[in-house]
């Protein structure tokens, strides 16, 4: 008898907490319906083009790809022209707003006329400000100048220029915000001395703490160009990307660009060659 009256009283409890759940789950299903799903990001997807140096046809047929890959915006890391005179400038700058694409550009080592003292204000009349940062679906994008002298001196501190503090204060933000940073020359290489500094023992030293600065505020990568051959690496813990070279003379590789896909964690590149 008391076998029974315990598996009763079993029953009992397991009916009464069955009935509880199913009145809970009910009581969700009617008045606390489940959100719907967040909105999928769309990814951004961007082209990297550098070291074109005035070779304007194929720099017609790079932009025409990028349009065809429906890729957002271009963004040029320097050496646009060869010599860095007005008129080469303006014919760059023509091809781009023929293309009809959103493009943003830093100055190279040879977009800067050579005269005594270098003729910088050329590229801001032409292109605007030599360096610059914008954001687009909560990522953020820093064009530095260290390809032209007076941007080198600039990031150095010298010469009453404040690229430097402006520089370590866009960054000091990436540690809440995906960063990649975009510069003509590569900090540095683990087999070419072609880099920020290659000849100038002073500023190796000073190119040493920019990479200090950029990896402990979590710079997810830098692009660069001026090596005109693609390259991809890690080293004192900043990874780089070098993205070849547009232009067909002193190319060791075929000309090409780098096309970006970003969205979140995941940075896809791909090389895009103009001959394919």
């Amino acid at each position: 008898m008391r076998f029974f009256r315990r598996l009763l009283f079993l029953a009992v409890i397991g009916g009464l907490v069955w009935i509880s759940l199913f009145r809970q789950t009910e009581i969700k299903r009617f008045f606390f319906p489940s959100s719907p799903s967040a909105p999928t990001v769309k990814p951004l997807k961007f082209a990297v083009m550098g070291d074109v140096h005035s070779d304007a046809e194929n720099f017609a047929v790079a932009l025409e790809k990028a349009k065809t890959n429906n890729d957002d915006f271009v963004i040029i890391v320097g050496d646009l022209t060869s010599l860095g005179k007005k008129e080469e400038l303006l014919a760059m700058k023509k091809v781009l707003d023929e293309s009809g694409l959103k493009y943003y550009a830093i100055p190279g080592n040879h977009d800067f006329w050579s005269s005594n003292p270098p003729k910088a204000n050329l590229f801001w009349e032409v292109f605007g400000p030599d360096f610059q940062s914008f954001k687009k679906n909560d990522f953020k994008f820093i064009l530095a100048d260290n390809g032209s002298y007076l941007g080198i001196n600039a990031l150095m501190g010298e010469d009453g220029q404040n690229q430097g503090d402006w520089l370590r204060a866009e960054v000091a933000e990436c540690w809440q915000i995906s960063c990649l940073v975009f510069m003509h020359m590569p900090l540095n290489h683990p087999r070419s001395w072609h880099i920020m500094g290659e000849e100038n023992p002073t500023v190796v030293l000073e190119v040493k703490e920019w990479v200090k600065v950029l990896t402990e505020n979590k710079v997810r990568e830098v692009f660069a160009g001026h090596l005109h051959f693609f390259a991809s690496y890690e080293l004192e813990g900043l990874r780089t990307t070098v993205i070849g070279a547009i232009a067909g003379n002193r190319n060791p590789q075929s000309p090409k660009y780098l096309e970006v896909i970003w969205k979140g964690k995941e940075l896809d590149k791909k090389e895009v060659f103009l001959n394919d």
